[in-house]
């Protein structure tokens, strides 16, 4: 998402003609000050840097304003969630929405998919959102490679428990689901 354009508002009807370019002088610096605010880089308690959360996707896919104030799609690496249309994709859309009801999370990552989304794993303080996701059911282990032993686990547990996706008999991956619906890729 492109940043607002630098716009001075008009003054304000009724004001006199003599109090005109204070006004202007006063709007143009505040305008100044304000375009300049969401660039500012933030840091959590440890001093590291935190993004703005922009747009959630789905449960695993969302745009964050880095601290440059660039948008950056992260893909969240080692799991995957369900599509939005899929059964359980609103829930888990709706589980990590809110997760990051608080707005900002450390991303770690600096590999990017085909599609030229980073993969990361998103943080808020000492919490881990992607090995959350897995543990709540809201996502699978995404087990194309050598999958995370901790993400193994916390499906494994939250099978047993039948959370979330895991209380349905049969949940469909988002890889098979993907695969029979290919309209939704």
């Amino acid at each position: 998402m492109p940043r607002p354009r630098f716009r001075i508002p008009p003054p304000p009807p009724g004001l006199p003609r003599r109090w005109r370019p204070w006004y202007l002088a006063a709007a143009a610096m505040l305008s100044a000050i304000i375009a300049v605010l969401p660039a500012c880089p933030v840091q959590d308690a440890a001093g590291r840097p935190v993004w703005r959360v922009d747009t959630i996707h789905d449960g695993d896919t969302v745009t964050c304003i880095d601290t440059a104030g660039k948008p950056q799609k992260i893909r969240l690496l080692g799991i995957d969630a369900p599509e939005f249309d899929q059964p359980y994709g609103r829930l888990s859309r709706n589980g990590l929405a809110e997760k990051l009801s608080r707005g900002g999370v450390r991303v770690e990552g600096t590999a990017r998919d085909q599609h030229g989304r980073l993969l990361g794993r998103l943080w808020i303080d000492d919490r881990d959102l992607n090995r959350e996701m897995v543990a709540d059911g809201l996502a699978w282990v995404f087990g194309g490679f050598a999958p995370n032993p901790d993400l193994v686990a916390a499906e494994t547990a939250a099978r047993r428990a039948h959370r979330g996706l895991w209380a349905d008999p049969h949940p469909v991956a988002p890889s098979q689901w993907r695969s029979e619906h290919p309209a939704h890729r």
